[in-house]
């Protein structure tokens, strides 16, 4: 590189030789890969309330895939993909809520009990 006793310029602040650690890159990569978890749990914790307060609204699916689809957009640069594609994901959404509540159906049916198992006295008896 350059020398100042050869009348060349000094290297910059910054610069790193070869062969040594860079402590600015490894500060600055903490900050981004801290950034990205603080976005992504702000959107968990906002997903949660509202999951819990559209519960037994139309918009109960719709609202965290509506969400999702912004987190996506955020941290990602999806530029390259076709409108579409989140479009069908909140149509989805849509369909999913107005079929619950137009077609009476619950996520999770009540458990039915198990069928009974036959007792050794029972099996005799039908031998």
């Amino acid at each position: 590189m350059s020398d100042i006793a050869h009348g060349g310029h000094a290297d910059p602040a910054w610069f790193v030789p070869p062969g040594d650690g860079d402590f600015l890159a490894i500060v600055v990569l903490v900050i981004i890969l801290g950034g990205l978890y603080g976005i992504v749990y702000l959107y968990a914790a906002f997903d949660r309330w509202a999951e819990h307060q559209a519960q037994g609204t139309p918009l109960a699916k719709t609202i965290p895939t509506l969400l999702a689809i912004a987190l996506i957009y955020e941290i990602f640069p999806v530029d390259h993909f076709h409108p579409l594609l989140p479009l069908c994901a909140v149509l989805i959404a849509l369909m999913a809520d107005w079929s619950r509540f137009h077609l009476n159906t619950k996520a999770d049916p009540a458990p039915t009990a198990p069928p009974a198992t036959p007792t050794v006295e029972e099996e005799r008896d039908d031998v």
